[in-house]
């Protein structure tokens, strides 16, 4: 009782000598200032800047965060984001498209409802670091496990033709891990990764969930469910063992829209 005193007596004489500094300040003793959130993904054969394919898109959330990825293709790269909300336990949605030789792939993938996030402890820090591959990721062989290398093929060459990178992971498969790291540490340091698996989908059903997610909903509407044209046996087992309890009531605009969001680190 005599500590929760002396907490609540600093926080009001530092509100009241410092302001608002001061409640970041103190608030950071509860939660991260800052989300760091990385990611990778890299196919063979990738296709750019083709005037017949589609260009390669990828769309993440990640708990409260939906974070621009732009592309989503290369190395564990990202930003910070400030601070929204616990992670543990939510949601992770995501989609990505990537033009390879003579077709184009696409990727969903949604986490059951009772397996959610699982979040390395803080330990104090201020800031909160997350990675994320979209399929493969692209990394350099020491950033590989023993086991992850055997099951990995080259990515990149070095000037003199020796392999530089490497690359790891199922086709269809969301990776993510977290913690404290940054991404010069995800490309160069081994990391074990928790994975999530996902479903192929046609460019008619990603266009319609590409508009949901990237609309005025966002992360409200950004699933799919059974009024997705052209389902397959596969891909309604896949919808039907992801749906969450709220699922309903959010599609029907029983959920806020979300406000703008405006990123103080980006």
């Amino acid at each position: 009782m005599n500590n929760t005193i002396k907490l609540l007596l600093i926080f009001i004489t530092t509100q009241t000598l410092f302001g608002c500094s001061a409640t970041r300040y103190i608030s950071s003793i509860f939660h991260e200032e800052v989300v760091l959130i990385f990611t990778s993904s890299s196919y063979p054969d990738e296709v750019f800047n083709s005037k017949t394919l589609p260009p390669r898109q990828a769309t993440l959330i990640f708990g409260p965060y939906m974070p621009n990825l732009g592309d989503g293709g290369g190395t564990f790269g990202g930003d910070g984001h400030s601070y929204e909300g616990t992670m543990e336990g939510k949601e992770i949605v995501a989609l990505w498209q990537v033009p390879v030789k003579d077709k184009v792939l696409r990727y969903y993938v949604r986490s059951e409802p009772d397996k959610g996030i699982i979040r390395a402890p803080r330990g104090g820090h201020s800031t909160y670091s997350v990675g994320v591959a979209l399929g493969p990721m692209r990394v350099l062989k020491r950033g590989l496990t023993k086991e992850q290398l055997e099951d990995s093929n080259i990515a990149g060459y070095g000037f003199y033709g020796d392999p530089v990178y490497y690359r790891w992971g199922d086709w269809d498969k969301l990776y993510y891990t977290t913690g404290h790291f940054s991404s010069r540490d995800l490309n160069t340091k081994p990391h074990s990764f928790h994975e999530i698996q996902g479903i192929t989908i046609t460019a008619e059903q990603y266009n319609k969930l590409y508009e949901r997610c990237n609309g005025e909903w966002e992360a409200v509407k950004c699933f799919m469910d059974e009024s997705f044209p052209n389902l397959t046996p596969e891909q309604l087992a896949y919808i039907q063992s992801r749906k969450h309890p709220d699922d309903d009531d959010r599609l029907a605009d029983k959920f806020p829209k979300p406000e703008p969001y405006i990123n103080r680190y980006n």
